[in-house]
């Protein structure tokens, strides 16, 4: 199945407001995001939770990766903080999407070029010679 960027995208966001010690049922994270299938939801969340961006908790299935719609989701990883923030400014993510509309690029494809645009940019605002540069990959 493929990863509906956008909706992975305010899967982050919407774990990022999970309060310190709380957490959040899936089905209650498709509530908060209408406009998803809760199919879609449960494949980002179950890859999430497969490449460490999130912490799911009540995983009592035979494969310990698949998630359900009554898991709890706890919170982001460093991993998932890290790669929330290089996507998580609005005008950079609408035309990042703008712009590569057509190209039907997978979420992680859009995660390395979201970090490309934002070494590029540190590297600008901080006036760092081309001599000290270097490829940054956070996520």
């Amino acid at each position: 199945m493929k990863i509906n960027n956008e909706c992975a995208r305010k899967i982050l966001i919407e774990i990022e407001k999970i309060p310190y010690g709380e957490t959040l049922v899936v089905w209650k994270l498709q509530e908060a995001m209408p406009e998803f299938a809760i199919e879609d939801i449960l494949a980002i969340v179950t890859a999430f939770n497969r490449e460490h961006y999130i912490t799911v908790l009540d995983k009592v299935s035979y494969d310990d990766n698949d998630v359900f719609r009554d898991h709890k989701i706890k919170c982001l990883t460093e991993k998932g903080y890290r790669t929330l923030d290089l996507i998580r400014d609005d005008e950079l993510w609408e035309a990042m999407c703008k712009k590569m509309e057509n190209a039907n690029l997978s979420f992680y494809t859009m995660l390395d070029i979201a970090n490309r645009i934002n070494t590029a940019r540190q590297n600008k605002a901080f006036n760092i010679p081309e001599t000290l540069v270097s490829n940054n990959n956070r996520w």
